[in-house]
C-alpha cells in the first residue's frame, strides 16, 4: 500500500465512529421569546421538524438559528447579538419555511437561539436526545463568541462565572461584556448583560455572548481529550485508549470516573443498547506489567495542580457475547470542585471481519495448464464400503497418489482406499478397508488438491487493486468502485455507497472515490464462501461477449463487431467471447512468504493465496497464482447500493 493509500485509510477510519452511538436526554428550559440553548452533542439523526413536531410543548419552537462564528465581524449588519437571516453568521430554521430553511439539522458541540411562542411569562420545557461529544470550544478575537460549557448542576446550582473562569480569566475580564438571554422580544431587556460574575451561574443548556477579544480553546478548568479524538472508541479491533487529563488549577482535583449507560436509541427499530465492558488499566513497575480491573462502578483519580497525567482504558472483549447488540455507553467524568461534568462517549464493536477492505493482489505466476481436484462417489453393500467410482474426469495435476478420506460412520470403522493415478489423473481406486457401520447408501469421498502448476513466473509481480465489503451478517462483495461521504438519507451519516447519486448532494466535494481498472464499470460481484482466517472466497466476474470493454470487441473492425456481412446481430463465440474471471481468496493464519506486515493480522490486515481461472480469453484455460493483502479501511459493515 503506497503512503498516500495509507492516509486516505487513516482518514477512512475516522470516520467510523458515527454508525454507532450512544445518547443522553437532556431538557431545555425556554421561554417565550428569544432564548439560548447550547448543544453539547449532536442531534443530526433527525430533521429539526421531527425533533420539535408541531404537538406539545414543542409546537411552541418557532424560529431556530445556528451562529456560525466568523472572524469578520464587518460582516454583521447591526449587531451578534441580534441574529440576521442571510448573513455567513447564521443558519436559520422556521416553522412552516420549507425550501427557504438554511437549517435543517442541530450539530454540535454548538450554540443556537430559539425563538418561542408566547411572552417571557410562558415557561416550556423540551427533551433533546443527543450523542454526547467530548468538548469542544474556539474563541475568535473579533470579540463575537456565543459559547456553551459543560458545568455541573450542585444541588439546585452551577458554578459561578468566577469560579469556572478562574484560570481563564480573559474571559471575564472588566473590559468584557457577557450576555444572557432570558426571554421575550429582542431588545433591551433582552438579551441581559451580566455584571456580577461572582453570582452569576453558568447553566451548562444555555449559550452566553462574550466579547472577550481572545484567542484559545477553553472549554473547563480540567481539559479532556483522548487518543481516538471522539471519546473511547473501540471499534472492532482496538485493545487501549488514552484519556488525556490537564488539571489548569493551582490545587490538586479529584476526578469521579462512573459508567453510565446509555439513553434508548432513536431510530426506528430502536437498536438494543449493551454497555461497553470497559476496563481500566493500571501499569505495575515492578512487574512491569498492565493490570486490567472492570469498571464496573465509580472510581476515582487525582491530578496534581497544573499537571497532566495519561488514563488508560482497555476493553473485556470476551465478555461481549451478543452479536445483535449495539455496544454504546458513556463514562461520565466530575471534579471534586463541582465545576465540570463530561461525559465521554464509549463505543465498541463485536469482532468481526466486517467493513471494506483495500489493498493489493500480486500475480506472481501464469499457467495455461489448470489443475483440477478428482472427485469420487462410495458405493455401501451391508453396512461396508465396498467400492469408489470416479466422477467426472478424474482431475488434473497429480503426479503421485492423492490422499483418499471416507467419511466415517455414525458408529462403527471407518473406510480407507488408496487413489490410481496415470496420466496426471486419478483413474480408480483400491478399497484398503471396507470399514463397518455405514447406514448411508454414499458417504462422503474427498482427494486432495493436486499440487499447482508452477507455470511461467512473471519478471515481476503484477498488482490488481482489490476493494472488498463484508457487511454485518458476513456476506461478502467484490466492488470496482466505492464512495465514501455523508449519504442523501437522513440522518446523513457517513457511509459507504457504490453510487455517487447516494451521497448528500453538498458533500460530495468531501468525498472519497476508491475504484480498480481490471473489473467492469459498475459491478458488485457478491461472494461464495466466507471471509475468515481460514477460509475461501470465490469470486466470478463476467464480462460479456457484447460489453464494449470486452477485448475482442472493436465498434468499426467488421471481424470484431459481432455483426455478419448484413451487419445482422451474432451471438456469444462467433466474433467475441464471453470472458469469466473466477477469482478465490484462500485467507491464511499467517502472512505469506514476502510480506512486510509485523502486526494486526487477522484483525486490521488479511491476505494469504489468490488463484484465477479465466475462461473465453484463450482456447485454454488460463491460471494466474499469486498473494494478497487487504487492510481495512472502514468498519462501516453496511452498504448503500
Amino acid at each position: 500500500m503506497t503512503f498516500k493509500a495509507f492516509l486516505l485509510a487513516c482518514f477512512l477510519l475516522s470516520w467510523t465512529g458515527s454508525a454507532l452511538a450512544q445518547w443522553r436526554d437532556v431538557d431545555y428550559t425556554l421561554k417565550g421569546g428569544w432564548n439560548s440553548i447550547y448543544l453539547s452533542g449532536d442531534a443530526k439523526y433527525d430533521t429539526i421538524e421531527n425533533l420539535f413536531p408541531n404537538s406539545g410543548q414543542t409546537a411552541n419552537v418557532l424560529e431556530i438559528w445556528r451562529w456560525n462564528p466568523n472572524p469578520n465581524q464587518v460582516q454583521f449588519t447591526e449587531s451578534p447579538l441580534i441574529p440576521s437571516a442571510g448573513t455567513p453568521e447564521w443558519s436559520v430554521w422556521v416553522r412552516g419555511g420549507g425550501s427557504s430553511n438554511t437549517l435543517s439539522q442541530l450539530s454540535g458541540p454548538a450554540a443556537y437561539l430559539v425563538k418561542c411562542a408566547g411572552t417571557a411569562s410562558n415557561t416550556y420545557v423540551v427533551q433533546l436526545k443527543q450523542l454526547p461529544l467530548p468538548p469542544g470550544a474556539s474563541w475568535v478575537r473579533n470579540g463575537a463568541n456565543l459559547m456553551g460549557f459543560p458545568t455541573v448542576k450542585n444541588g439546585a446550582n452551577y458554578p459561578t462565572f468566577s469560579n469556572y473562569f478562574a484560570t481563564f480569566p480573559a474571559a471575564i475580564a472588566a473590559n468584557v461584556k457577557i450576555y444572557k438571554y432570558v426571554g421575550g422580544e429582542l431588545g433591551a431587556g433582552n438579551p441581559l448583560q451580566v455584571f456580577s460574575t461572582s453570582t452569576e451561574r453558568l447553566d451548562r443548556t444555555q449559550a452566553y455572548w462574550f466579547s472577550a477579544k481572545v484567542v484559545g480553546d477553553f472549554t473547563a478548568p480540567i481539559e479532556i481529550t483522548s487518543n481516538t479524538n471522539n471519546g473511547l472508541y473501540f471499534g472492532r479491533s482496538g485493545a487501549v485508549v488514552t484519556v488525556y487529563v490537564r488539571n489548569r488549577t493551582a490545587a490538586a482535583v479529584t476526578l469521579t470516573l462512573a459508567p453510565s449507560a446509555s439513553a434508548a436509541d432513536p431510530s426506528s427499530p430502536p437498536a438494543t443498547l449493551a454497555q461497553v465492558p470497559l476496563t481500566r488499566r493500571t501499569f505495575n513497575a515492578t512487574t512491569l506489567l498492565w493490570t486490567e480491573t472492570a469498571i464496573s462502578s465509580a472510581y476515582t483519580e487525582v491530578v496534581g495542580p497544573q499537571s497532566t497525567v495519561e488514563l488508560s482504558f482497555g476493553i473485556n472483549r470476551p465478555a461481549m457475547t451478543s452479536a445483535s447488540a449495539v455496544y454504546a455507553s458513556l463514562l461520565r467524568v466530575t471534579d471534586s470542585s463541582n465545576l465540570m461534568e463530561v461525559y465521554l462517549p464509549v463505543t465498541a464493536t463485536k469482532d468481526s471481519l466486517a467493513g471494506l477492505w483495500v489493498g493489493d493482489v500480486s500475480l506472481t505466476n501464469v499457467s495455461s495448464q489448470v489443475t483440477n481436484t478428482a472427485k469420487a462417489t462410495a458405493t455401501v453393500t451391508n453396512g461396508a464400503v465396498t467400492s469408489l467410482s470416479v466422477s467426472g474426469t478424474g482431475g488434473y495435476g497429480y503426479a503421485t497418489a492423492p490422499t483418499v478420506t471416507i467419511a466415517p460412520p455414525a458408529s462403527g470403522t471407518t473406510a480407507t482406499a488408496t487413489a490410481i493415478v496415470a496420466a496426471g489423473a486419478v483413474r480408480g481406486f483400491t478399497i484398503t478397508n471396507a470399514g463397518s457401520g455405514y447406514a448411508v447408501a454414499s458417504p462422503q469421498v474427498t482427494i486432495a488438491a493436486p499440487p499447482p502448476l508452477a507455470g511461467s513466473s512473471t519478471p515481476r509481480p503484477f498488482t490488481l487493486r482489490t476493494l472488498l465489503h463484508v457487511d454485518n451478517s458476513g456476506a461478502a462483495r467484490l466492488l470496482s468502485k466505492v464512495f465514501l461521504g455523508q449519504l442523501a438519507a437522513v440522518p446523513n451519516d457517513v457511509g459507504l455507497s457504490t453510487n455517487e447519486t447516494l451521497l448528500k448532494q453538498d458533500a460530495r466535494a468531501t468525498a472519497q472515490r476508491l475504484s480498480n481498472t481490471h473489473m467492469p464499470l459498475n459491478q458488485v460481484i457478491t461472494g461464495s464462501g466466507s471471509v475468515a482466517v481460514p477460509g475461501v472466497l470465490t469470486c466470478t466476474i463476467s464480462l460479456p461477449y457484447d460489453d464494449p470493454t470486452n477485448p475482442f470487441v472493436h465498434q468499426y473492425h467488421p471481424d470484431h463487431d459481432n455483426k455478419d456481412a448484413r451487419f445482422q446481430p451474432v451471438g456469444n463465440g462467433v466474433e467475441s467471447y464471453t470472458v469469466t474471471r473466477t477469482c478465490a481468496f484462500t485467507f491464511t493464519s499467517s502472512p505469506p512468504s514476502g510480506s512486510t506486515v509485523t502486526s494486526g493480522w487477522g484483525s486490521s490486515v488479511i491476505g494469504g493465496t489468490y488463484r484465477e481461472t479465466i475462461t473465453g480469453l484463450h482456447k485454454n484455460t488460463l491460471q494466474l497464482d499469486g498473494t494478497f493483502e487487504l487492510r481495512r479501511a472502514s468498519e462501516i459493515g453496511t452498504l448503500s447500493q
